[in-house]
Protein backbone atom coordinates (compact mmCIF):
# COMPACT_ATOMS: atom_id res chain seq x y z
CA UNK A 1 0.00 0.00 0.00
CA UNK A 2 1.72 3.41 -0.96
CA UNK A 3 2.39 5.76 1.51
CA UNK A 4 0.98 8.98 2.33
CA UNK A 5 4.29 10.90 1.05
CA UNK A 6 4.23 8.79 -1.81
CA UNK A 7 0.76 9.77 -2.47
CA UNK A 8 1.43 13.32 -2.42
CA UNK A 9 4.43 12.85 -4.25
CA UNK A 10 2.36 11.49 -7.24
CA UNK A 11 -0.15 14.11 -6.99
CA UNK A 12 2.57 16.71 -7.39
CA UNK A 13 3.84 15.48 -10.06
CA UNK A 14 0.52 14.82 -11.78
CA UNK A 15 0.42 18.42 -11.23
CA UNK A 16 3.76 19.54 -12.27
CA UNK A 17 3.01 17.43 -15.30
CA UNK A 18 -0.34 18.95 -16.16
CA UNK A 19 0.99 22.80 -15.46
CA UNK A 20 4.34 21.62 -17.61
CA UNK A 21 5.65 23.37 -20.67
CA UNK A 22 3.91 21.37 -22.97
CA UNK A 23 0.78 21.84 -21.58
CA UNK A 24 1.30 25.61 -21.57
CA UNK A 25 1.79 25.52 -25.35
CA UNK A 26 -1.42 23.72 -25.58
CA UNK A 27 -3.27 26.35 -23.69
CA UNK A 28 -1.43 29.02 -25.83
CA UNK A 29 -2.88 27.38 -29.45
CA UNK A 30 -6.90 27.06 -27.50
CA UNK A 31 -5.79 30.58 -26.41
CA UNK A 32 -4.51 31.45 -29.84
CA UNK A 33 -7.42 29.82 -31.44
CA UNK A 34 -10.23 31.42 -29.66
CA UNK A 35 -8.68 34.98 -31.06
CA UNK A 36 -8.89 33.63 -34.11
CA UNK A 37 -12.29 32.64 -34.10
CA UNK A 38 -13.22 36.12 -32.70
CA UNK A 39 -11.54 37.80 -35.63
CA UNK A 40 -13.50 35.92 -38.44
CA UNK A 41 -16.73 36.23 -36.49
CA UNK A 42 -16.73 39.94 -35.77
CA UNK A 43 -18.84 41.87 -38.79
CA UNK A 44 -19.01 38.37 -40.71
CA UNK A 45 -22.16 39.67 -41.98
CA UNK A 46 -21.29 43.02 -43.01
CA UNK A 47 -19.83 42.72 -46.31
CA UNK A 48 -22.31 42.22 -49.71
CA UNK A 49 -22.06 39.65 -51.16
CA UNK A 50 -19.56 38.56 -53.62
CA UNK A 51 -21.20 37.34 -56.96
CA UNK A 52 -19.88 33.60 -56.55
CA UNK A 53 -20.91 34.16 -52.71
CA UNK A 54 -24.34 34.60 -53.94
CA UNK A 55 -24.38 32.11 -56.66
CA UNK A 56 -23.08 29.19 -54.15
CA UNK A 57 -25.49 30.49 -51.65
CA UNK A 58 -28.77 30.43 -53.89
CA UNK A 59 -28.35 27.24 -54.69
CA UNK A 60 -28.11 26.09 -51.01
CA UNK A 61 -31.03 28.38 -50.11
CA UNK A 62 -33.06 26.39 -53.04
CA UNK A 63 -31.84 23.14 -51.46
CA UNK A 64 -33.34 23.62 -48.09
CA UNK A 65 -36.60 24.74 -49.74
CA UNK A 66 -36.76 21.42 -51.98
CA UNK A 67 -34.40 19.21 -50.29
CA UNK A 68 -33.79 18.28 -53.75
CA UNK A 69 -29.75 18.34 -54.79
CA UNK A 70 -28.09 16.99 -57.28
CA UNK A 71 -23.55 17.19 -57.69
CA UNK A 72 -22.88 19.76 -60.16
CA UNK A 73 -19.42 20.91 -60.54
CA UNK A 74 -20.42 24.48 -61.35
CA UNK A 75 -20.85 25.10 -58.06
CA UNK A 76 -18.17 22.60 -56.73
CA UNK A 77 -18.51 20.03 -54.44
CA UNK A 78 -21.47 19.27 -52.43
CA UNK A 79 -20.01 19.96 -48.90
CA UNK A 80 -20.70 23.53 -48.22
CA UNK A 81 -24.38 23.22 -50.35
CA UNK A 82 -25.71 20.67 -48.01
CA UNK A 83 -24.31 21.71 -44.85
CA UNK A 84 -25.04 25.39 -45.28
CA UNK A 85 -28.96 24.44 -46.58
CA UNK A 86 -28.95 22.58 -43.14
CA UNK A 87 -27.70 25.38 -41.61
CA UNK A 88 -30.22 27.77 -42.97
CA UNK A 89 -33.13 25.21 -42.14
CA UNK A 90 -32.04 25.80 -38.18
CA UNK A 91 -30.63 29.48 -37.89
CA UNK A 92 -31.97 30.99 -41.13
CA UNK A 93 -30.58 32.62 -44.00
CA UNK A 94 -28.33 35.46 -43.80
CA UNK A 95 -24.78 36.61 -45.24
CA UNK A 96 -23.33 35.96 -41.51
CA UNK A 97 -24.83 32.03 -41.60
CA UNK A 98 -23.59 31.66 -45.34
CA UNK A 99 -20.05 32.28 -44.30
CA UNK A 100 -20.86 30.76 -41.01
CA UNK A 101 -19.47 27.41 -41.59
CA UNK A 102 -16.46 28.74 -43.35
CA UNK A 103 -15.10 31.08 -40.49
CA UNK A 104 -15.64 28.24 -37.84
CA UNK A 105 -13.77 25.71 -39.68
CA UNK A 106 -11.08 28.47 -40.76
CA UNK A 107 -11.16 29.67 -37.24
CA UNK A 108 -10.45 26.27 -35.24
CA UNK A 109 -7.69 25.29 -37.96
CA UNK A 110 -4.68 27.47 -35.83
CA UNK A 111 -5.37 23.82 -33.16
CA UNK A 112 -4.65 21.39 -36.28
CA UNK A 113 -0.49 22.60 -35.51
CA UNK A 114 -0.78 20.52 -31.86
CA UNK A 115 -0.79 17.59 -34.25
CA UNK A 116 2.72 18.46 -35.22
CA UNK A 117 3.74 19.52 -31.73
CA UNK A 118 6.10 15.91 -31.48
CA UNK A 119 7.68 16.95 -34.42
CA UNK A 120 8.36 20.71 -34.46
CA UNK A 121 9.66 22.81 -31.18
CA UNK A 122 6.92 24.20 -28.34
CA UNK A 123 7.81 27.43 -29.73
CA UNK A 124 7.64 26.54 -33.53
CA UNK A 125 4.05 24.71 -32.38
CA UNK A 126 2.73 28.07 -31.41
CA UNK A 127 4.27 29.73 -34.30
CA UNK A 128 2.18 27.57 -36.59
CA UNK A 129 -0.68 28.19 -34.76
CA UNK A 130 -0.41 32.11 -35.47
CA UNK A 131 0.56 32.04 -38.80
CA UNK A 132 -2.89 30.01 -39.53
CA UNK A 133 -4.62 31.90 -37.40
CA UNK A 134 -3.58 35.69 -38.98
CA UNK A 135 -2.22 35.22 -41.83
CA UNK A 136 -4.21 38.48 -44.43
CA UNK A 137 -5.37 35.56 -47.12
CA UNK A 138 -6.15 32.95 -44.74
CA UNK A 139 -7.90 35.64 -42.64
CA UNK A 140 -9.89 37.30 -45.42
CA UNK A 141 -11.01 33.92 -47.01
CA UNK A 142 -12.02 32.32 -43.65
CA UNK A 143 -14.96 35.34 -43.83
CA UNK A 144 -15.70 33.84 -47.61
CA UNK A 145 -18.39 31.92 -49.13
CA UNK A 146 -15.70 30.00 -51.16
CA UNK A 147 -14.49 26.08 -50.40
CA UNK A 148 -10.71 26.98 -50.78
CA UNK A 149 -10.34 27.48 -46.93
CA UNK A 150 -12.17 24.05 -46.09
CA UNK A 151 -9.88 22.20 -48.56
CA UNK A 152 -6.72 23.37 -47.97
CA UNK A 153 -7.41 22.93 -44.10
CA UNK A 154 -9.03 19.87 -44.07
CA UNK A 155 -5.85 18.31 -46.49
CA UNK A 156 -3.80 20.01 -43.78
CA UNK A 157 -5.34 17.98 -40.46
CA UNK A 158 -5.55 15.08 -42.34
CA UNK A 159 -1.64 15.12 -43.47
CA UNK A 160 -1.05 16.00 -39.72
CA UNK A 161 -3.17 13.12 -38.18
CA UNK A 162 -1.28 10.80 -40.91
CA UNK A 163 1.92 11.85 -39.32
CA UNK A 164 0.83 10.62 -35.90
CA UNK A 165 -0.70 7.73 -37.52
CA UNK A 166 2.88 7.18 -38.03
CA UNK A 167 4.74 8.07 -34.65
CA UNK A 168 2.38 6.67 -32.50
CA UNK A 169 1.36 3.34 -35.01
CA UNK A 170 -2.00 4.16 -33.29
CA UNK A 171 -4.84 3.31 -35.95
CA UNK A 172 -7.39 5.83 -34.58
CA UNK A 173 -5.11 8.59 -36.58
CA UNK A 174 -5.40 6.74 -39.39
CA UNK A 175 -8.93 6.51 -39.24
CA UNK A 176 -9.18 10.46 -38.45
CA UNK A 177 -6.90 11.59 -41.24
CA UNK A 178 -8.74 9.60 -43.99
CA UNK A 179 -11.95 11.37 -42.67
CA UNK A 180 -10.52 14.37 -43.28
CA UNK A 181 -8.83 13.61 -46.62
CA UNK A 182 -12.58 12.37 -47.36
CA UNK A 183 -14.36 15.43 -46.22
CA UNK A 184 -11.78 17.64 -48.33
CA UNK A 185 -13.00 15.48 -51.59
CA UNK A 186 -16.58 16.96 -51.06
CA UNK A 187 -15.25 20.41 -51.22
CA UNK A 188 -13.62 21.14 -54.12
CA UNK A 189 -12.35 19.49 -57.96
CA UNK A 190 -8.90 21.20 -56.51
CA UNK A 191 -8.26 17.96 -54.04
CA UNK A 192 -6.94 16.08 -56.98
CA UNK A 193 -3.72 18.09 -56.99
CA UNK A 194 -3.43 17.06 -53.35
CA UNK A 195 -2.27 13.40 -53.24
CA UNK A 196 0.04 14.69 -56.81
CA UNK A 197 1.99 17.29 -54.83
CA UNK A 198 1.95 14.60 -51.68
CA UNK A 199 3.48 12.12 -53.81
CA UNK A 200 5.97 14.08 -55.25
CA UNK A 201 7.15 15.21 -51.90
CA UNK A 202 7.42 12.05 -50.32
CA UNK A 203 9.49 10.82 -53.84
CA UNK A 204 11.90 13.82 -52.46
CA UNK A 205 11.27 13.07 -49.05
CA UNK A 206 12.78 9.05 -49.83
CA UNK A 207 15.32 10.59 -52.61
CA UNK A 208 17.02 12.59 -49.71
CA UNK A 209 16.80 9.84 -46.91
CA UNK A 210 18.38 7.44 -49.90
CA UNK A 211 21.33 10.26 -50.30
CA UNK A 212 22.19 10.44 -46.84
CA UNK A 213 22.27 6.56 -46.13
CA UNK A 214 24.89 5.98 -49.61
CA UNK A 215 27.28 7.26 -47.76
CA UNK A 216 27.00 3.84 -45.62
CA UNK A 217 28.88 0.90 -46.03
CA UNK A 218 25.25 -0.51 -47.05
CA UNK A 219 25.48 0.72 -50.93
CA UNK A 220 22.83 2.62 -52.89
CA UNK A 221 20.87 -0.68 -53.22
CA UNK A 222 21.02 -2.03 -50.29
CA UNK A 223 19.56 1.13 -48.81
CA UNK A 224 16.45 0.89 -50.91
CA UNK A 225 15.70 -2.96 -50.59
CA UNK A 226 15.92 -1.88 -46.81
CA UNK A 227 13.30 0.95 -47.24
CA UNK A 228 10.93 -0.98 -49.62
CA UNK A 229 10.65 -4.10 -46.93
CA UNK A 230 10.42 -1.57 -44.19
CA UNK A 231 7.44 -0.10 -45.74
CA UNK A 232 6.08 -3.80 -47.03
CA UNK A 233 5.86 -4.96 -43.72
CA UNK A 234 4.46 -2.22 -42.15
CA UNK A 235 1.52 -1.90 -45.01
CA UNK A 236 0.99 -5.69 -44.37
CA UNK A 237 0.73 -5.51 -40.56
CA UNK A 238 -1.99 -2.85 -41.25
CA UNK A 239 -4.08 -3.98 -44.09
CA UNK A 240 -6.89 -4.87 -42.14
CA UNK A 241 -7.07 -0.98 -41.44
CA UNK A 242 -6.14 -0.37 -44.59
CA UNK A 243 -8.97 -2.05 -46.14
CA UNK A 244 -11.79 -0.59 -43.62
CA UNK A 245 -10.36 3.01 -44.68
CA UNK A 246 -11.35 2.38 -47.92
CA UNK A 247 -14.66 1.58 -47.13
CA UNK A 248 -14.41 4.94 -44.25
CA UNK A 249 -13.34 7.29 -47.68
CA UNK A 250 -16.16 6.08 -49.93
CA UNK A 251 -19.38 6.28 -47.80
CA UNK A 252 -18.27 9.56 -46.67
CA UNK A 253 -17.98 10.77 -50.72
CA UNK A 254 -21.23 8.87 -51.17
CA UNK A 255 -22.94 10.39 -48.28
CA UNK A 256 -22.34 13.54 -49.65
CA UNK A 257 -21.99 13.07 -53.48
CA UNK A 258 -25.31 11.21 -53.74
CA UNK A 259 -28.35 12.93 -54.66
CA UNK A 260 -31.00 13.95 -52.48
CA UNK A 261 -34.95 14.18 -53.15
CA UNK A 262 -37.19 11.86 -55.75
CA UNK A 263 -37.40 15.31 -58.30
CA UNK A 264 -34.19 14.48 -59.78
CA UNK A 265 -32.83 17.76 -61.09
CA UNK A 266 -31.16 15.79 -64.10
CA UNK A 267 -34.30 13.64 -65.11
CA UNK A 268 -32.60 10.65 -64.55
CA UNK A 269 -34.08 7.91 -62.61
CA UNK A 270 -31.27 7.69 -59.96
CA UNK A 271 -32.98 7.43 -56.76
CA UNK A 272 -32.16 10.12 -53.80
CA UNK A 273 -29.67 8.98 -50.73
CA UNK A 274 -33.07 8.36 -48.43
CA UNK A 275 -34.91 6.81 -50.31
CA UNK A 276 -32.01 4.14 -51.15
CA UNK A 277 -31.56 3.75 -47.58
CA UNK A 278 -35.21 3.23 -46.77
CA UNK A 279 -34.93 0.02 -49.75
CA UNK A 280 -31.50 -1.22 -49.74
CA UNK A 281 -31.88 -3.21 -53.15
CA UNK A 282 -31.42 0.78 -54.50
CA UNK A 283 -28.22 1.32 -52.89
CA UNK A 284 -26.03 0.24 -55.89
CA UNK A 285 -27.76 2.58 -57.96
CA UNK A 286 -27.14 5.35 -55.74
CA UNK A 287 -23.66 4.24 -54.86
CA UNK A 288 -22.70 3.71 -58.54
CA UNK A 289 -24.17 7.48 -59.50
CA UNK A 290 -22.07 9.02 -56.68
CA UNK A 291 -18.76 7.63 -57.27
CA UNK A 292 -18.35 6.74 -61.20
CA UNK A 293 -20.85 9.30 -62.18
CA UNK A 294 -19.74 12.27 -60.17
CA UNK A 295 -15.98 11.48 -60.88
CA UNK A 296 -16.38 12.09 -64.76
CA UNK A 297 -17.84 15.46 -63.52
CA UNK A 298 -15.23 15.93 -61.26
CA UNK A 299 -12.34 15.52 -62.99
CA UNK A 300 -13.62 17.21 -66.02
CA UNK A 301 -14.45 20.76 -64.13
CA UNK A 302 -10.14 21.14 -64.62
CA UNK A 303 -10.72 21.44 -68.52
CA UNK A 304 -7.48 21.96 -69.93
CA UNK A 305 -5.60 24.07 -67.66
CA UNK A 306 -3.81 26.91 -68.67
CA UNK A 307 -3.75 27.57 -72.18
CA UNK A 308 -1.76 30.65 -72.28
CA UNK A 309 1.46 31.92 -70.82
CA UNK A 310 2.87 30.41 -67.38
CA UNK A 311 4.01 34.13 -66.45
CA UNK A 312 0.73 35.95 -67.38
CA UNK A 313 -1.11 33.45 -64.75
CA UNK A 314 1.93 33.66 -62.44
CA UNK A 315 1.71 37.21 -62.31
CA UNK A 316 -1.78 37.88 -60.53
CA UNK A 317 -1.36 35.15 -58.16
CA UNK A 318 2.45 36.79 -57.18
CA UNK A 319 0.97 40.20 -56.38
CA UNK A 320 -1.67 38.48 -54.23
CA UNK A 321 1.33 36.70 -52.27
CA UNK A 322 2.94 39.52 -52.23
CA UNK A 323 0.01 41.52 -50.75
CA UNK A 324 -0.77 38.94 -48.49
CA UNK A 325 1.61 36.38 -47.51
CA UNK A 326 5.24 38.10 -48.34
CA UNK A 327 6.23 37.72 -44.99
CA UNK A 328 5.23 34.12 -44.55
CA UNK A 329 7.14 33.28 -47.77
CA UNK A 330 10.03 34.79 -46.16
CA UNK A 331 9.74 33.11 -43.40
CA UNK A 332 8.87 29.72 -45.22
CA UNK A 333 12.57 30.29 -47.04
CA UNK A 334 13.96 31.18 -43.53
CA UNK A 335 12.37 27.88 -42.17
CA UNK A 336 13.11 25.56 -44.89
CA UNK A 337 16.88 26.60 -45.14
CA UNK A 338 17.73 26.23 -41.15
CA UNK A 339 15.88 23.01 -40.89
CA UNK A 340 18.20 21.64 -43.81
CA UNK A 341 21.42 23.21 -43.24
CA UNK A 342 21.41 23.62 -39.52
CA UNK A 343 21.36 20.70 -36.97
CA UNK A 344 22.13 16.74 -36.87
CA UNK A 345 19.05 16.35 -39.71
CA UNK A 346 16.32 18.28 -41.57
CA UNK A 347 12.81 17.40 -39.87
CA UNK A 348 10.56 14.86 -42.27
CA UNK A 349 7.21 16.82 -41.57
CA UNK A 350 9.29 20.53 -42.48
CA UNK A 351 10.69 18.98 -45.68
CA UNK A 352 7.88 17.31 -46.72
CA UNK A 353 5.48 20.56 -46.06
CA UNK A 354 8.15 22.95 -47.93
CA UNK A 355 8.15 20.10 -50.94
CA UNK A 356 4.58 20.30 -51.16
CA UNK A 357 3.72 24.30 -50.81
CA UNK A 358 6.92 25.01 -53.03
CA UNK A 359 5.40 23.22 -55.61
CA UNK A 360 1.63 24.53 -55.14
CA UNK A 361 3.55 27.65 -55.90
CA UNK A 362 5.37 26.70 -59.29
CA UNK A 363 2.61 24.62 -59.96
CA UNK A 364 -1.11 26.14 -60.07
CA UNK A 365 -0.04 28.89 -62.80
CA UNK A 366 0.38 25.44 -64.98
CA UNK A 367 -2.95 24.22 -63.88
CA UNK A 368 -5.53 27.41 -63.60
CA UNK A 369 -6.06 29.08 -66.91
CA UNK A 370 -8.10 31.97 -64.71
CA UNK A 371 -6.03 32.20 -61.87
CA UNK A 372 -8.27 34.01 -58.47
CA UNK A 373 -6.65 35.49 -55.45
CA UNK A 374 -8.26 32.48 -53.53
CA UNK A 375 -5.76 30.13 -55.47
CA UNK A 376 -2.92 31.04 -53.23
CA UNK A 377 -4.60 29.60 -50.24
CA UNK A 378 -3.45 26.49 -51.72
CA UNK A 379 -0.08 27.50 -51.79
CA UNK A 380 0.53 29.31 -48.08
CA UNK A 381 -1.48 26.67 -46.21
CA UNK A 382 1.36 24.07 -46.51
CA UNK A 383 4.27 26.74 -45.92
CA UNK A 384 2.73 27.51 -42.40
CA UNK A 385 5.45 24.36 -41.26
CA UNK A 386 8.24 25.80 -42.26
CA UNK A 387 7.68 29.23 -41.99
CA UNK A 388 6.65 28.56 -38.64
CA UNK A 389 10.31 27.12 -38.23
CA UNK A 390 11.78 30.51 -39.16
CA UNK A 391 9.18 32.66 -36.68
CA UNK A 392 10.81 30.69 -33.55
CA UNK A 393 14.18 30.94 -34.75
CA UNK A 394 14.07 34.93 -34.96
CA UNK A 395 12.16 34.82 -31.48
CA UNK A 396 14.03 32.22 -29.97
CA UNK A 397 17.46 33.81 -30.78
CA UNK A 398 16.01 37.59 -29.40
CA UNK A 399 15.26 35.65 -26.17
CA UNK A 400 19.18 33.78 -25.92
CA UNK A 401 20.54 36.87 -26.60
CA UNK A 402 18.61 38.92 -23.78
CA UNK A 403 19.98 36.03 -21.15
CA UNK A 404 23.12 35.76 -23.00
CA UNK A 405 23.06 39.67 -22.39
CA UNK A 406 23.87 40.78 -25.98
CA UNK A 407 21.67 43.71 -26.51
CA UNK A 408 22.77 44.33 -29.87
CA UNK A 409 21.12 40.87 -31.13
CA UNK A 410 18.11 40.67 -29.08
CA UNK A 411 17.22 45.00 -30.49
CA UNK A 412 17.61 43.57 -33.76
CA UNK A 413 15.38 40.18 -32.99
CA UNK A 414 12.95 42.44 -31.76
CA UNK A 415 12.82 44.77 -34.61
CA UNK A 416 12.28 41.70 -36.88
CA UNK A 417 9.71 40.77 -34.74
CA UNK A 418 7.74 43.80 -34.10
CA UNK A 419 8.08 44.69 -38.01
CA UNK A 420 6.96 41.31 -38.91
CA UNK A 421 3.63 41.65 -36.16
CA UNK A 422 3.10 45.13 -37.54
CA UNK A 423 2.99 44.49 -41.45
CA UNK A 424 0.83 41.13 -40.71
CA UNK A 425 -1.32 43.03 -38.37
CA UNK A 426 -2.00 46.07 -40.57
CA UNK A 427 -2.20 44.09 -43.65
CA UNK A 428 -5.25 42.06 -41.90
CA UNK A 429 -7.19 44.37 -40.73
CA UNK A 430 -6.92 46.90 -43.61
CA UNK A 431 -8.08 43.36 -45.83
CA UNK A 432 -10.87 41.86 -43.91
CA UNK A 433 -12.01 44.89 -42.42
CA UNK A 434 -11.41 48.39 -43.58
CA UNK A 435 -10.92 47.66 -46.95
CA UNK A 436 -12.86 44.87 -47.81
CA UNK A 437 -14.59 45.79 -50.87
CA UNK A 438 -11.85 47.67 -51.97
CA UNK A 439 -10.64 47.63 -55.92
CA UNK A 440 -7.21 48.86 -54.19
CA UNK A 441 -7.42 45.45 -52.06
CA UNK A 442 -5.28 42.49 -53.96
CA UNK A 443 -7.16 40.56 -52.37
CA UNK A 444 -10.56 41.76 -53.46
CA UNK A 445 -11.81 39.50 -56.34
CA UNK A 446 -12.92 41.41 -59.60
CA UNK A 447 -16.69 40.14 -59.05
CA UNK A 448 -17.10 41.88 -55.47
CA UNK A 449 -20.08 44.34 -55.31
CA UNK A 450 -20.31 47.52 -53.85
CA UNK A 451 -20.71 48.49 -49.95
CA UNK A 452 -23.49 50.37 -50.73
CA UNK A 453 -25.60 48.01 -52.16
CA UNK A 454 -26.78 46.79 -48.22
CA UNK A 455 -28.84 49.97 -47.79
CA UNK A 456 -30.79 49.72 -50.43
CA UNK A 457 -31.00 46.24 -50.64
CA UNK A 458 -32.42 46.09 -47.13
CA UNK A 459 -35.23 48.76 -48.58
CA UNK A 460 -35.78 46.30 -50.86
CA UNK A 461 -36.23 43.65 -48.41
CA UNK A 462 -38.90 45.75 -46.18
CA UNK A 463 -40.75 46.92 -49.95
CA UNK A 464 -41.25 42.75 -50.65
CA UNK A 465 -42.23 42.13 -47.09
CA UNK A 466 -44.92 44.86 -47.12
CA UNK A 467 -46.35 44.23 -50.67
CA UNK A 468 -48.48 42.18 -52.91
CA UNK A 469 -47.67 40.52 -55.94
CA UNK A 470 -44.56 41.07 -58.42
CA UNK A 471 -41.77 43.01 -56.07
CA UNK A 472 -39.24 43.31 -58.28
CA UNK A 473 -38.80 44.00 -61.54
CA UNK A 474 -36.03 43.44 -63.87
CA UNK A 475 -35.08 45.01 -66.66
CA UNK A 476 -32.87 45.14 -70.04
CA UNK A 477 -31.44 42.92 -71.91
CA UNK A 478 -27.78 43.09 -74.00
CA UNK A 479 -27.76 40.95 -77.35
CA UNK A 480 -24.32 41.07 -77.72
CA UNK A 481 -23.43 39.41 -74.32
CA UNK A 482 -25.23 36.84 -72.55
CA UNK A 483 -23.74 37.59 -69.32
CA UNK A 484 -25.51 40.86 -69.03
CA UNK A 485 -28.85 39.90 -69.80
CA UNK A 486 -31.46 40.47 -67.05
CA UNK A 487 -34.75 39.18 -69.54
CA UNK A 488 -35.51 35.93 -68.26
CA UNK A 489 -37.38 34.02 -71.34
CA UNK A 490 -37.64 30.71 -68.60
CA UNK A 491 -37.76 32.11 -65.37
CA UNK A 492 -38.23 27.84 -64.65
CA UNK A 493 -34.54 27.47 -65.63
CA UNK A 494 -33.53 28.85 -62.57
CA UNK A 495 -34.36 26.60 -60.58
CA UNK A 496 -31.60 24.17 -61.36
CA UNK A 497 -27.92 24.89 -61.70
CA UNK A 498 -26.00 26.46 -63.74
CA UNK A 499 -29.20 28.07 -64.58
CA UNK A 500 -31.05 29.83 -67.81
CA UNK A 501 -30.94 33.16 -69.09
CA UNK A 502 -31.24 36.38 -67.23
CA UNK A 503 -29.98 34.79 -63.85
CA UNK A 504 -26.45 34.88 -63.62
CA UNK A 505 -26.76 38.88 -64.52
CA UNK A 506 -28.88 39.22 -61.34
CA UNK A 507 -26.21 38.31 -58.85
CA UNK A 508 -25.46 39.67 -56.35
CA UNK A 509 -29.57 40.41 -56.58
CA UNK A 510 -30.14 36.01 -56.81
CA UNK A 511 -29.11 35.58 -53.46
CA UNK A 512 -30.91 38.51 -52.08
CA UNK A 513 -34.24 38.04 -53.84
CA UNK A 514 -34.41 34.65 -52.29
CA UNK A 515 -33.55 35.76 -49.19
CA UNK A 516 -36.65 37.89 -48.79
CA UNK A 517 -39.23 35.93 -50.48
CA UNK A 518 -39.38 38.39 -53.24
CA UNK A 519 -41.39 37.44 -56.15
CA UNK A 520 -39.65 38.32 -59.40
CA UNK A 521 -40.14 39.08 -62.96
CA UNK A 522 -38.15 40.79 -65.91
CA UNK A 523 -39.28 42.65 -69.13
CA UNK A 524 -37.26 44.02 -72.03
CA UNK A 525 -39.65 46.53 -73.54
CA UNK A 526 -38.90 49.50 -71.43
CA UNK A 527 -42.83 51.09 -72.51
CA UNK A 528 -44.33 48.19 -70.57
CA UNK A 529 -42.82 49.86 -67.53
CA UNK A 530 -45.59 53.00 -68.04
CA UNK A 531 -48.21 53.41 -65.55
CA UNK A 532 -48.61 53.64 -62.09
CA UNK A 533 -49.40 49.45 -61.58
CA UNK A 534 -45.26 49.06 -62.06
CA UNK A 535 -43.82 46.87 -59.13
CA UNK A 536 -42.50 48.42 -56.34
CA UNK A 537 -38.71 47.74 -57.58
CA UNK A 538 -37.21 47.95 -60.52
CA UNK A 539 -34.01 46.83 -61.71
CA UNK A 540 -32.08 47.83 -64.80
CA UNK A 541 -28.16 47.89 -65.82
CA UNK A 542 -26.44 50.71 -65.88
CA UNK A 543 -24.57 53.03 -68.50
CA UNK A 544 -21.29 51.59 -69.52
CA UNK A 545 -19.33 54.24 -71.56
CA UNK A 546 -16.72 52.47 -72.56
CA UNK A 547 -18.43 50.35 -74.15
CA UNK A 548 -19.08 50.99 -77.89
CA UNK A 549 -21.60 48.14 -77.89
CA UNK A 550 -25.66 48.77 -77.40
CA UNK A 551 -27.67 47.47 -74.66
CA UNK A 552 -30.72 48.26 -72.46
CA UNK A 553 -29.98 50.13 -70.07
CA UNK A 554 -31.53 52.42 -66.95
CA UNK A 555 -31.41 55.54 -69.53
CA UNK A 556 -34.47 53.65 -71.32
CA UNK A 557 -36.61 53.76 -68.54
CA UNK A 558 -35.98 56.49 -66.75
CA UNK A 559 -38.69 59.07 -68.17
CA UNK A 560 -41.07 56.31 -66.54
CA UNK A 561 -39.76 55.98 -62.95
CA UNK A 562 -41.41 59.26 -61.67
CA UNK A 563 -41.99 58.96 -57.76
CA UNK A 564 -39.11 56.33 -57.43
CA UNK A 565 -35.72 56.57 -55.51
CA UNK A 566 -32.62 55.86 -58.07
CA UNK A 567 -29.78 54.34 -56.81
CA UNK A 568 -26.63 53.21 -58.73
CA UNK A 569 -24.69 50.58 -56.96
CA UNK A 570 -21.46 48.62 -58.91
CA UNK A 571 -21.89 45.08 -59.69
CA UNK A 572 -18.31 44.75 -59.77
CA UNK A 573 -15.06 46.05 -58.57
CA UNK A 574 -14.79 48.72 -61.58
CA UNK A 575 -16.15 49.07 -65.23
CA UNK A 576 -13.60 46.51 -67.42
CA UNK A 577 -15.32 48.05 -71.24
CA UNK A 578 -18.49 45.54 -72.50
CA UNK A 579 -18.50 43.50 -68.73
CA UNK A 580 -21.33 46.51 -67.06
CA UNK A 581 -20.35 47.01 -64.01
CA UNK A 582 -23.21 49.06 -62.23
CA UNK A 583 -26.81 48.72 -61.74
CA UNK A 584 -29.38 51.02 -61.06
CA UNK A 585 -32.17 50.05 -58.69
CA UNK A 586 -35.43 52.11 -58.49
CA UNK A 587 -37.58 51.97 -55.17
CA UNK A 588 -40.99 53.61 -55.14
CA UNK A 589 -40.99 56.01 -52.22
CA UNK A 590 -44.74 55.21 -51.44
CA UNK A 591 -43.93 51.98 -50.91
CA UNK A 592 -41.06 52.54 -48.47
CA UNK A 593 -43.49 55.17 -46.50
CA UNK A 594 -45.99 52.41 -46.01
Amino acid sequence: MASKTETSASAASARETLTGYASRTQLVVVGITAAALLARFVSLGTRVAHQDEARVAYWAYRFMETGVYEYRPIVHGPFLTIVDGHLFGLFGASDFTMRLVVALIGGLLPLSALLFRERLRDSETVAMALLLAFNPILLYYSRFYRNDVLLAGLMLVAFGFFVRAYDHRRPAYLYAGVAAFALAFTTKENALVYPVTWAGAAVLLWDHRLFVERAGDRGLLTAVWARVRQTAVGVLNWWPHFTLVVFEFFAIVVFFYAPRGTDRLSGTDVPGLYEALANPTLLPAVVEHATLGSWNDFVGQWGGGNEGSYLSALKPLLSVLEAGAIVLLALAVLGFVVDRYVGERPSDAVSFTAYWGFASVLGYPVIVDNPFPWETIHMIVPLVVPAAVGLALIARLGFESVADGDALSATAAALILLLVVGQVGATAVSTSYLDSQSPDNELVQYAQSSSEMKPVLQEVRDVARSNDGIDVMYYGDDPNFDGDNFYAPDPSSHAVPPAGDGWFARLPFAWYMELYGAETDSVREPELLQGDDKPPVVIALGDANSCSKTYDNAEDIDEYMDGYRRYEVQRYLHDSGCVISSTVIYVDENATRE
